[in-house]
């Protein structure tokens, strides 16, 4: 029997397990070499491919990775390096962004306006107060009563001055009285006295129309007598001369008579012409003047009291203010929180003086710090987001002001100093659309936890930077 016709265990030949084995590692060594080959650029050939062992793929994998990490990190520096020098070199396409900027507050001072000394604080520090609400109070008890003295001092003249012009006017209507009743008086007896004589006129008017018509009866006698031849013709005219002089009598007589008649009717209308009208004249002229001159004193009297009023109401008013000016209550004219005292109770202060500052929560700002290149893009209105350190969500706001520096003066009008600026910066003054939230104070009466006042801030436009660089294209 051969060696190579012995069985082995599983069946076959010896000499055939032994050809076998060595054709298994033959196919694995070329595998292997096939595998460190490069791809071929032609199409691939179709062959078994037998599974390698682990630890070859675990070398061959770790090969590749210390082949591409040093690549890849050289990639991301080379990039870094890229952006930071198109950063420097166009900060404004690249650069829509602040991160420093500070949640600020205009600032308002509680003045008084008398010196004095602080009387009480009615409002503690952190407090929020309304319109109307009193915030302190102060005491001055030597303020300056020089008006009120002066105003006193009018109004005793005055006084004195309305006393004497009503006792003139007493005095004037009693002479006034007295002169009517005179003036009633004299007017009759002058009444009686003008018709006394309108009737002895009147009795001589009658004499003598009875002797004209007498003469006349006589002429005609005469006549008839020198027509019948028994008297001579200057008897008769001698007849006619006398009834001419009784007829020139009448007609004086008629005259005066009329005279009188227009001098009583005259005297009964206050127009006095005869000399028996002389002192009714005299006291109706004095009654004029009595009346003129009441009349005057009348409208003195009236501007005296509406002067004298009006002094009292001056009086009234100078009055309240002396005394509230004495226990001045400080009250507020706007919303607002009180952010420090300057003039606790017991400060005696100057008229002017600051007692308190307080900002207003309702309105705040924030004031960030944006380069100068970017002013066109900054112009007040435009939309903004900020975001508060401690608050969650971003705040949208709009562009307030622009300022290209910060003197102290300006600075002064807010709670927090603004943050340094560099040349060719600018501040940009941001006001939020809303309130913002309440916050978690750090420590209890910390100035700078209430209303967030002086927490940073980052502050970015809404417009991205390649919006930007679309424009600048």
């Amino acid at each position: 029997m051969r060696l190579a016709d012995t069985p082995g265990a599983n069946g076959l030949p010896l000499v055939l397990r032994t050809r076998s084995r060595k054709l298994a590692s033959e196919d694995a060594m070329s595998d292997k070499i096939e595998q460190s080959r490069p791809p071929a650029t032609h199409l691939p050939e179709l062959r078994t491919e037998h599974p390698a062992p682990a630890r070859g793929s675990r070398e061959l994998t770790q090969h590749r990775l210390w082949h591409v990490v040093p690549r890849l990190t050289s990639y991301g520096v080379a990039a870094f390096i890229v952006w930071v020098i198109l950063a420097v070199m166009f900060p404004p396409v690249f650069t829509r962004s602040s991160e420093r900027a500070v949640v600020d507050g205009p600032v308002n001072l509680v003045t008084t306006p008398v010196e004095g000394v602080v009387a009480g604080q009615r409002i503690s520090v952190g407090a929020s107060f309304a319109p109307g609400d009193t915030l302190m109070s102060v005491q001055n008890q030597n303020i300056d009563r020089a008006l009120l003295v002066e105003l006193t001092g009018k109004k005793l003249d005055n006084q004195q001055r309305y006393d004497a012009a009503k006792a003139k006017l007493e005095g004037d209507q009693a002479r006034l009285d007295a002169t009517d009743q005179e003036t009633r008086k004299y007017q009759a007896a002058a009444q009686a006295e003008h018709a006394a004589k309108i009737r002895g006129i009147q009795a001589r008017m009658a004499m003598a129309k009875e002797q004209v018509d007498q003469q006349e009866d006589v002429v005609n006698r005469n006549q008839a007598m020198q027509w019948a031849g028994a008297v001579s013709e200057a008897y008769t005219n001698a007849s006619r001369y006398q009834l001419s002089i009784l007829s020139n009598s009448k007609e004086a007589i008629r005259a005066e008579l009329d005279n009188a008649l227009s001098n009583s009717q005259a005297a009964k209308g206050k127009v006095y012409l005869s000399s028996t009208d002389g002192a009714v004249s005299t006291l109706a002229q004095r009654h004029d003047e009595l009346s003129a001159e009441i009349t005057q004193l009348r409208a003195e009297l009236t501007q005296l009291e509406q002067y004298g009023k009006s002094v009292d109401s001056l009086i009234a008013q100078e009055e309240q203010r002396v005394q509230r000016m004495s226990n001045l209550d400080i009250k507020a004219y706007d919303s607002g929180m009180v952010q420090d005292v300057l003039a606790p109770p017991g400060t005696r202060v100057a008229a002017g003086a600051t007692l308190l500052r307080s900002t207003n929560c309702a309105q705040p700002r924030v004031v960030a710090v944006f380069p100068r290149s970017l002013s066109n893009d900054l112009l007040p209105g435009t939309k903004v987001t900020v975001r508060v350190d401690g608050v969650a969500a971003p705040l949208a706001g709009k562009v307030a002001e622009i300022l290209p520096r910060a003197p102290d003066g300006e600075q002064a009008r807010y709670f927090v100093p603004f943050p340094p600026i560099e040349k060719n910066e600018i501040y940009l003054i941001a006001k939020l659309d809303k309130p913002l939230p309440a916050l978690p104070q750090q420590s209890a009466g910390a100035a700078a936890d209430r209303c967030a006042l002086g927490r940073w801030a980052k502050v970015s436009l809404d417009q991205p930077w390649w919006g930007h660089v679309r424009t600048l294209i």
